[in-house]
């Protein structure tokens, strides 16, 4: 599980690992993909965000919807992700699940993170 602290954006979603996320133990997240294996865009996508306090934000691909956060953002073909930065008091266990909803199939993924309140200094 990685953590970040309060303030600092997180990248959500099934896109390519950074080498500082691979390094603080992230999982390689792999991308959508149609039935020969070749990298493909589903025809919505959609992450939800639920932080400690309970609150639930819903991010959309290709379009926005009603209630909606945001736009889910696409790295390339099959990857998209999620920018966020969580904010006090949303320090704590956050969770978050993708779903790309594909011609007669849907594919989902999910994980968790930790932000951390800073220590106040002297």
């Amino acid at each position: 599980m990685n953590t970040s602290a309060a303030g600092s954006t997180v990248r959500v979603g099934n896109h390519a690992v950074s080498a500082e996320e691979q390094a603080a133990g992230a999982p390689d997240r792999l991308p959508y993909v149609d039935d020969a294996g070749a990298p493909v865009d589903p025809d919505a996508v959609t992450i939800w965000l639920a932080a400690p306090t309970g609150q639930v934000r819903r991010f959309r691909y290709p379009t926005v919807d009603v209630g909606d956060q945001g736009l889910v953002q696409q790295e390339s073909a099959g990857r998209f992700y999620v920018d966020w930065t969580p904010l006090a008091p949303e320090d704590g266990l956050w969770t978050w699940a993708s779903l790309g909803e594909m011609s007669g199939s849907s594919v989902g993924d999910q994980d968790a993170f930790y932000v951390k309140r800073p220590i106040a200094g002297p």
